[in-house]
């Protein structure tokens, strides 16, 4: 799948394996203002719903943080919330690169909601974990309280990362799928970003949120058959 115009180049490949399939997108944008998200006005939607009339190319799941409480929460350059979380953020500057929060004891969330807008940050995404940052994997914490780290739990799963400024990669793994796709484990989703030329990466909300629509048509395979709703979507 390939659409190209003034502001956006996208690519999308399906890698097909024994037990296991992905798509594997390559944004690249003219500024960070063609990275969107959507959110949920009705409490939660099915992504083609969100994606629709937006002019969308390419779309796939968030973080889901309408379904909780926690996290700062910044789109479009505004504070939606500033709560404290455990959880990773995943930080989008106003030149288009991404980086990577995992401390969170230095500041308040207030405080650091109000740093981030100061420096212009566009979205920040609360999940994780960390995949990777500077271009070598992350070690991952021994309790993280979004998913399980353990090397054999293979979940469907869809995450981000940013080759270079303006350039990202996004993942979608289909699992659950017995006979088709099993899906894949985060060390395992570590090295596909590694081997695609990521310098940051995080997983984002992932089971059976994770899909990827591309031009009106869903691509990927939901685990549940269906699309699961959500509260907001990335897209491009």
């Amino acid at each position: 799948y390939t659409y190209q115009d003034d502001t956006r180049f996208v690519a999308v490949n399906r890698v097909t394996q024994p037990g296991l399939t992905y798509l594997v997108a390559d944004v690249q944008l003219r500024d960070v203002y063609g990275f969107h998200v959507a959110v949920s006005e009705q409490g939660a939607q099915t992504l083609s719903s969100m994606a629709e009339g937006t002019g969308a190319v390419l779309a796939v799941n968030g973080d889901d943080f309408g379904s909780h409480r926690y996290g700062v929460i910044i789109r479009n350059g505004e504070v939606l919330r500033a709560h404290d979380t455990t959880r990773h953020m995943l930080i989008l500057e106003e030149d288009g690169s991404m980086r990577t929060l995992t401390d969170r004891t230095a500041q308040t969330p207030v405080d650091l909601a109000g740093q981030l807008v100061s420096e212009n940050v566009w979205h920040t995404f609360e999940f994780g974990p960390e995949l990777v940052r500077d271009g070598q994997l992350s070690d991952f914490p021994r309790a993280f309280d979004v998913i399980s780290t353990r090397s054999s739990r293979k979940e469907p799963r869809t995450a981000i990362g940013m080759i270079a400024p303006l350039h990202y990669v996004v993942i979608v793994v289909d699992g659950r799928q017995p006979g088709y796709s099993e899906g894949i484990s985060l060390q395992d989703l570590q090295q596909l970003f590694l081997d695609y030329g990521a310098q940051t990466a995080l997983n984002l909300d992932g089971g059976g949120s994770a899909e990827m629509w591309f031009m009106g048509e869903i691509i990927s395979s939901p685990s549940g058959g269906h699309e699961r709703a959500i509260s907001d979507i990335l897209y491009f």
